[in-house]
């Protein structure tokens, strides 16, 4: 069986693309393609004026993203940022590999118009907002992990048990082996608050 290769599915998707995108003015350059731990891919952009639309190929369409000047959204974001999610064709799960070209040149059409027909419009006024709350949610996921990963999630459970059979000496010994405490919510910091003065 014949293996194509990333970059020769990539250039195929891209004459999908281009029948939308170049009568908008839009032209693909293709930056290459790189190795890493998942694989060989390929990746390139379309490109007008300071708005940029980045592609990448390993082995079928992945990394979709939109950028004016300094700012990226990647396509569920966008999709979201126009309250459109739910709408979208893309990101698709075909084993076929044009079908997620064909999808996302239906969102560019029906969902996404404001970047390649209306300039990026509401993407230039609302993407800075979304990108800082992308953000922070980032943050809080990894914070969330942290505390998980740490075993404090899991040390806080177990306080929260004897702290209810009223073993307060019990409580004060899992506190100490808390290695987040700043990541603690607030009811957590209270329950030690109280079992402090109990002691």
């Amino acid at each position: 069986m014949k293996t194509t290769l990333p970059e020769q599915n990539l250039l195929e998707g891209i004459k999908i693309l281009s029948t939308y995108l170049e009568p908008l003015g839009f032209q693909f350059k293709f930056l290459g393609k790189r190795q890493s731990s998942g694989g060989n891919f390929a990746f390139g952009e379309f490109v007008c004026g300071d708005r940029k639309i980045e592609l990448h190929y390993r082995y079928s369409l992945g990394l979709v993203s939109y950028q004016v000047s300094s700012l990226i959204l990647g396509h569920e974001h966008y999709i979201d940022l126009l309250d459109k999610h739910g709408k979208n064709k893309y990101p698709n799960f075909s084993d076929e590999s044009m079908e997620a070209f064909k999808c996302l040149k239906f969102d560019l059409e029906n969902l996404l118009q404001d970047f390649a027909e209306n300039n990026a419009n509401i993407f230039r006024e609302k993407a800075p907002t979304k990108i800082i709350e992308f953000k922070i949610n980032q943050e809080i996921k990894k914070e969330a992990n942290k505390k998980i990963d740490s075993g404090d999630q899991k040390i806080i459970e177990e306080a929260k048990i004897e702290f209810k059979k009223g073993n307060y000496l019990e409580v004060q010994k899992f506190k100490l082996q808390i290695k987040y405490p700043e990541l603690m919510t607030k009811a957590e910091k209270k329950l030690f608050e109280i079992n402090d003065k109990r002691i």
